[in-house]
């Protein structure tokens, strides 16, 4: 049974899971840009791979607009060069992340 008090705190929990995404996109987007790969590199070595494919695999266009990220700016900013580094970052999938991304980046709304 769905009562306002769980829809208000079924959308709280959403908002601040929308602002975590953001801001963790927004910090590993600065980490590329100012060159600080080696925190990045030291992040994503305690990152499980197989997790990281299951999470990203559950982001479309669609779900990433919804929590308000404007993936075309996004697409603006990030170079081809910045997908090299994160995919040599990542390792073994970094190729599949980054095929991913720019699967997302290329969807049509």
């Amino acid at each position: 049974m769905s009562t306002p008090f769980n829809r208000k705190l079924s959308e709280l929990l959403g908002k601040m899971d929308e602002k975590v995404v953001k801001a963790k996109l927004n910090a590993a987007m600065e980490m590329l840009k100012n060159g600080d790969t080696e925190e990045l590199a030291k992040k994503m070595k305690n990152v499980n791979k197989d997790d990281l494919m299951d999470k990203i695999n559950e982001y479309d266009r669609s779900k990433i607009e919804e929590m308000n990220i404007d993936i075309d700016a996004i697409k603006r900013q990030v170079t081809e060069a910045d997908l090299a580094k994160l995919s040599a970052l990542i390792g073994d999938q970094g190729d599949d992340v980054v095929r991913k991304i720019k699967k997302i980046f290329n969807e049509k709304m």
